[in-house]
Order: C-alpha cells, then sequence, then structure tokens
C-alpha cells in the first residue's frame, strides 16, 4: 500500500508563515506509520517524484487574506504548467508535473492556516500555533481511520476547533 505524503512549507523567519513547518513537525512528533512528512521551505521540483508514489498528498502553507487561525482543506488538481514558472512551484503545478512525468498524479489536498503576519523576524501567532495543533490533530484522526480526501480534511478541522 503507497504512504500518505504530508508536505509542510513556508519560512518559519517570517512569522505565520511558518504554519506548515510547525503542523508537519508536530506529526513527525507523533510517528504514524504510513505517513511520509517533509518539511521545505518551499514546493521545489524533485518533489514531484515522491508525490507520484503517494497514494495522497497533504499539503500544509499558510495563507494572507483569511482570519489568523482559520483553517480551510481543498482538493487540489493539476494546473497548466505552461503558465508555471520553474522557480515558483505551487501545489498545482507540483501535481501537473507529476503527471506529466509518470503519467499520474495521486488525489491532494491543501490544508492553508490563515495569517495574522509574515513580517521578517515575527514569531508565528497563537491563532496560527493554535491552528497547526488542529492541522495535525485532522490529518492524525484520518490516519487513525485510513480516510484521507479532501472532505474527511475538512470535516476533521472543523471539529477540532
Amino acid at each position: 500500500m503507497r504512504h500518505i505524503l504530508v508536505i509542510g512549507y513556508g519560512n518559519p523567519l517570517r512569522g505565520d508563515d511558518g504554519f506548515g513547518k510547525v503542523a508537519a513537525e508536530l506529526l513527525q512528533q507523533r510517528g504514524f506509520a504510513g505517513l511520509e512528512i517533509i518539511v521545505s521551505h518551499q514546493l521545489n521540483p524533485e518533489l514531484a517524484e515522491r508525490i507520484h508514489n503517494s497514494r495522497h498528498t497533504i499539503f500544509l502553507d499558510a495563507e494572507a487574506g483569511d482570519e489568523p487561525g482559520a483553517l480551510r482543506a481543498t482538493a487540489v488538481e493539476p494546473c497548466d504548467l505552461s503558465s508555471s514558472g520553474m522557480h515558483n512551484f505551487e501545489p498545482g503545478s507540483l501535481l501537473a508535473l507529476s503527471q506529466a512525468l509518470y503519467g499520474e498524479a495521486p488525489p491532494a489536498t491543501l490544508i492553508t492556516a490563515g495569517a495574522r503576519s509574515f513580517e521578517h523576524g515575527a514569531e508565528i501567532s497563537p491563532e496560527v500555533r493554535c491552528a497547526a495543533n488542529a492541522a495535525a490533530e485532522a490529518i492524525a484522526s484520518a490516519a487513525a481511520l485510513c480516510d484521507f480526501d479532501s472532505h474527511t480534511l475538512s470535516s476533521n478541522l472543523h471539529q477540532g476547533r
């Protein structure tokens, strides 16, 4: 059986942009079998093969515009690679790259937390730290049930808040 890939990304030196890293590290501490967890500063093309080898990929990232700490889970679809720059990968472009290179891309979910600040040197806000805990808990609950899809993850996020 293929594993679930969790990719937490963002810049922890820029305040709430560290959400993905913190949530992924919380999952690493729990040590679930069947989860491969990657903590990365940014998404890069080398992740396409690991995405291809998973049965579901979960991306964790901070997002401007939402209420600080508000969590959202959305399905990710492959995007048009011709409009993606090779230095600025988004979840959809990584799925498209996986599809282009290996013939398929697994289902994927993007879990975002609304951010208060992306200022250089700022620490992660209490709301976003709480959101990282809730996201890790939602993923852990799905792992225990072996139920990974965007709807289940979204339901788990809202039960934990």
